[in-house]
């Protein structure tokens, strides 16, 4: 009960004492014009809401987060073209490539169907690439890519293709 009156003395005595400050501020408020009080990266701009509706009304553009998967992947896949100069990379490079496009564009579909061949030219070692540079970029491509949001399918690869993998400790057989 202590607490609740020493709470309550003090907002009673706060109040009163920013009440001869309200009639100023007020008057400060009234003299400054709508936006000058505001800072400028919080002023709404002349174009703000044209640019709104442009965005509402346009179609769906691959953002630059959404961008960055494919060149991550195309960046990894120029460093496995150079250590591995006798495997051809150039179809790989080829389906990235519509694969950007595709998302570009905002078609998921084209981007479901490029991503899933992509992956699955990679299980399957298609144009003679290296296996070992096969299996690591396959695994680079699952772990950035958004395999779940655009539903891409992924071939199973080596072992796991034929069945032949090794089971965990404590996995049932």
């Amino acid at each position: 009960m202590r607490t609740y009156l020493f709470i309550r003395r003090t907002v009673v005595l706060t109040s009163l004492a920013l009440i001869p400050w309200v009639p100023a501020l007020l008057a400060h408020a009234a003299e400054l014009s709508p936006a000058e009080g505001i800072p400028d990266f919080m002023a709404v701009q002349p174009s703000m809401h044209h640019d709104a509706l442009v965005l509402m009304t346009a179609p769906a553009q691959a953002t630059p987060a959404q961008a960055t998967w494919v060149d991550e992947i195309k960046n990894s896949l120029g460093v496995y073209k150079a250590n591995y100069p006798s495997s051809n990379f150039s179809p790989y490079q080829t389906k990235l490539n519509l694969v950007g496009d595709a998302l570009s564009r905002g078609d998921r579909r084209a981007v479901k169907g490029e991503m899933s061949a992509f992956l699955k030219m990679l299980a399957t070692r298609a144009h003679g690439i290296n296996e070992s540079a096969a299996e690591e970029l396959s695994n680079f491509a699952q772990m950035v890519t958004p395999i779940q949001e655009y539903g891409i399918s992924v071939q199973k690869s080596g072992a796991a293709q034929y069945g032949s993998e090794v089971p965990s400790s404590g996995s049932a057989q």
